[in-house]
């Protein structure tokens, strides 16, 4: 993705496509997924958010999200579409390496290694330079 920002992105998608897309991830109805024009901008609105469906293979993402992810959102402030996909892939990384070693990621453990940054129009997580004892 270019480092531009959200700001640019046009959609692509055809009526099709959105349709293929909201049967693979199960995404429900009662969210009434809709395509915007082909000269809208992707911008969030108070009744509607932004999904970047080229995230969704590339990072993990799958609904519905776990209670961590959920969380760890709440705790930073951040909603899903102002998350860029490589931070996310940090977060479902980390999410599955607590499962498979100590059985529950926890929001603390998380901050000991990462920290949210701004990356221009996006959030990311930037893994902490501090060393860890």
């Amino acid at each position: 993705m270019s480092r531009t920002g959200r700001s640019t992105i046009r959609s692509v998608l055809t009526a099709r496509d959105l349709e293929s897309f909201v049967e693979t991830y199960k995404i429900p109805e009662r969210f009434s997924p809709t395509l915007p024009g082909p000269d809208d901008l992707a911008e969030c609105t108070p009744d509607q958010i932004v999904l970047y469906t080229l995230s969704f293979p590339s990072c993990g993402v799958r609904y519905p999200l776990s209670s961590f992810k959920v969380d760890l959102l709440r705790h930073f402030k951040v909603h899903f579409s102002q998350l860029h996909p490589l931070g996310f892939m940090r977060v479902v990384h980390f999410e599955l390496s607590c499962v498979a070693v100590f059985g529950e990621p926890s929001i603390p453990l998380f901050c000991m290694f990462y920290k949210l940054i701004s990356d221009g129009d996006w959030f990311t997580f930037a893994k902490r330079k501090d060393n860890i004892s």
